[in-house]
């Protein structure tokens, strides 16, 4: 069985549930599809057999011959490694082989294959997160050239060009395919295992999503690096996708990523990507078969660990010196907005009115006439209100996201922000003068 995945898609945890299996042996990354398609190349070569236009691809006619000894050599190697393991069923779990997947079929015709997705979104933030100093791994590197100082349009490019041969191949052979999607593999570990393992024609094991991490896995060959400090599989990275800035990714590459995600039954980016009001889990509702738990018990209140209680302790006292200090800013009405984990309500929203001194609980459906909003989910406010993250560094990694209704001005834009952490506690500005926070040319705050 072959898991056909990119990068940050979930497939090093795919791993682990396959080899944790008493009968199915899936080590590290053996890059084992692309080694076929080496071997097909050289054999066809030799053989003078046409090759790919395109160097490292399969070519389009290997030979007969060439597929038997491919196959020969495959089975010495897995053979083996099975004898070793005392198991029965190779999977075999590398990046990139969508691009093998039709020589494979011909090596094993009656090879399965797992067609792992995960949401551009998630997938693009999962990514920065993993390359912090700069995109390399999980063969980022050739696309960032193409778009040096712009990670998100990079990685976007790199899902595009990694989802697409899956979903043809998904769609070429059905009765062969079984599609995963990240999401629905975390939200639901133990009913997304046991189709896996019927998939592959394995007996039942259930518990194996909670013991898959007790036992000891072969730690050579790439894999995601944070599974080494994983005890239990999680959702709340599920939607953090939010955080992208999708007017980095240019029209046409959206409308492409679209089309594409739609038919996997995932939502559109959309100009309202990250925006209040969108729901927190990235998939269409019609195609999520099972409630996401939040880990470790019972959902939480919808404002746990917002920034209600802060807004409104300082409104209190504030006073008129509060909106005499931050000008006709003050007069402006704002939401915040905490997005709750994938499996509770969707978010939770305050809006602020300095003037009246009132922090007001709204629907997501009311009409809250407000002239800006920030947004972020509950464990960045946790983080922020802890003040263990800033709450500028959280803008500029857009874990928090400023949003105004209409056209502003960037000193607007600072007066507002600094209001708010004057609200939340954050900072003193009571030396501060207006003035200070303007451009020098003297712009007014609206």
């Amino acid at each position: 069985m072959f898991v056909l995945c990119m990068g940050r898609s979930g497939s090093t945890l795919l791993r682990f549930l396959l080899d944790a299996h008493p009968d199915l042996a899936c080590p590290p990354e053996t890059s084992l599809p692309a080694l076929c398609g080496q071997l097909a190349v050289v054999w066809s070569l030799i053989e003078g057999a046409p090759l790919s236009p395109e160097r490292g691809d399969a070519p389009p006619q290997v030979p007969d011959q060439a597929i038997a000894g491919i196959r020969r050599m495959v089975d010495d190697l897995t053979g083996s490694y099975l004898e070793r393991r005392g198991k029965k069923q190779f999977c075999d779990k590398s990046l990139g082989s969508a691009r093998f997947a039709e020589l494979l079929v011909r090596v094993y015709p009656a090879a399965r294959f797992l067609c792992l997705y995960r949401h551009p979104m998630d997938m693009i933030r999962s990514g920065l997160d993993a390359c912090p100093w700069g995109l390399n791994g999980y063969g980022f590197e050739q696309y960032i050239g193409g778009s040096p100082g712009n990670g998100v349009l990079a990685l976007a490019r790199y899902w595009l060009d990694h989802a697409a041969p899956i979903a043809v191949f998904e769609e070429q052979h059905p009765d062969r395919c079984l599609r995963v999607r990240y999401e629905d593999l975390v939200a639901d570990p133990e009913v997304v295992a046991a189709a896996v393992y019927a998939f592959a024609g394995a007996r039942p094991a259930p518990g194996v999503t909670r013991s898959c991490f007790s036992r000891e896995r072969e730690q050579f060959g790439p894999a995601d690096h944070k599974i080494w400090a994983t005890a239990e599989i999680r959702s709340d990275s599920v939607g953090r996708g939010e955080s992208v800035p999708a007017g980095l990714i240019p029209p046409p590459i959206i409308a492409a990523i679209d089309d594409l995600a739609g038919k996997l039954g995932y939502l559109p980016i959309g100009e309202d990507w990250g925006t209040p009001g969108k729901p927190a889990d990235p998939r269409v509702p019609a195609t999520i078969n099972a409630a996401l738990p939040r880990p470790g018990g019972d959902p939480a209140p919808a404002d746990a660990g917002g920034p209600e209680e802060r807004l409104r302790a300082r409104l209190d006292g504030a006073g008129d010196e509060f909106a005499d200090r931050w000008g006709s800013c003050a007069a402006d009405r704002f939401l915040v907005v905490s997005r709750n984990p994938v499996g509770q309500r969707s978010e939770a929203r305050w809006l602020v009115d300095v003037v009246a001194g009132t922090v007001t609980a709204t629907g997501e459906d009311e009409d809250d006439d407000a002239q800006w909003n920030i947004l972020g989910s509950s464990r960045v406010w946790g983080e922020v209100l802890a003040g263990q993250t800033n709450l500028h560094a959280a803008l500029r990694r857009c874990d928090l996201r400023y949003c105004s209704a209409g056209e502003d001005s960037s000193p607007v834009t600072q007066i507002r922000l600094a209001m708010l952490a004057d609200l939340l506690g954050l900072s003193s500005w009571n030396d501060v003068a207006l003035s200070d926070l303007a451009e020098p040319s003297g712009a007014a705050a609206r």
